[in-house]
Formats: C-alpha cells, sequence, structure tokens
C-alpha cells in the first residue's frame, strides 16, 4: 500500500500525534495558485489557515472568497463556515438523522426539537477529505480501519 505525503501545518501534526487518532484533512484551494498544505475540516483550523493566506480584517469587513474559482462576497467572520461547505463538512442529528450544511443550522434544529433536544452533532466528512494518521499506526493497521 503506497503512502501519500500530506503538508499539514505543525499544529495539526503535533495534534494527531498526541491524541494518537486521525484526523481528516482537505487539500487548501484558495487562490488562484492553490498553497499545497491540508486543512483540517473546522471552522477554527480554516480561520487559522485564512490568516496565513492574509486574508485580514475584522470579522465584519467584506472579503470574496477565492475557493477554486468562488467570488461570493460574504462577512470575514463567516469565510471559515463557507470554506466547509465547498469541503463538504456537514452536521447529523444523532437522534434522527437530519443533515444540515453548518453546524449552527443543526443546534437550531436540536434547540427546536422536542425528540432531538438531547441529541450530538455527528460530523459527516466532506467526499475530499484525507485521513492524517499518527505515525505511531503502521501500514498493516492503518491498512485494517475501514
Amino acid at each position: 500500500m503506497a503512502l501519500n505525503v500530506l503538508n499539514v501545518d505543525p499544529q495539526t501534526f503535533h495534534r494527531v500525534e498526541r491524541c494518537g487518532h486521525p484526523l481528516v484533512v482537505y487539500e487548501c484551494r484558495l487562490g488562484a495558485v492553490p498553497c499545497g498544505m491540508f486543512v483540517e475540516g473546522t471552522t477554527t483550523a480554516v480561520s487559522a489557515h485564512l490568516r496565513e493566506h492574509g486574508v485580514p480584517g475584522p470579522d465584519n469587513a467584506s472579503t470574496s472568497c477565492s475557493w477554486a474559482g468562488c467570488s461570493k462576497t460574504l462577512k470575514r467572520g463567516a469565510m471559515p463556515r463557507h470554506i466547509l461547505t465547498h469541503l463538504g463538512v456537514k452536521a447529523c442529528c444523532s437522534v434522527c438523522g437530519v443533515v444540515k450544511c453548518r453546524l449552527d443550522l443543526l443546534r437550531a434544529h436540536i434547540r427546536s426539537s422536542e425528540l432531538c433536544r438531547f441529541a450530538h452533532a455527528d460530523v459527516v466528512y466532506g467526499p475530499e477529505g484525507r485521513f492524517l494518521v499518527p505515525t505511531s499506526w503502521t501500514v498493516t493497521a492503518a491498512h485494517q480501519v475501514q
């Protein structure tokens, strides 16, 4: 089994090594020439990566999305959530199975549903996500996890 090398930031690599569990990462497609980094599919990680790309300004400043041909104008603070839609990351209700494109929308569902009031959000990974596994996993062990 051939292993692919994924270019991730040191914090993501160390988090995987410390916890001993895989993370799902996605290739950055910001800008005309993407940086080649793989980013964890969370708003926190995407926000940090946007700063590395020099997407500056306060959260209420307008900016344009440059993800693989997208040119939507939105507030800087909404950009990480918007990028997650490009990645295909979604949230699923653990009780009824409803899937929402954003975590805040799923939380609203959980608050408004009597049946789901004790539910939690499960992550639905995007189709282009790749597993970043700890180096302590052997090729054989990584192959067995399916």
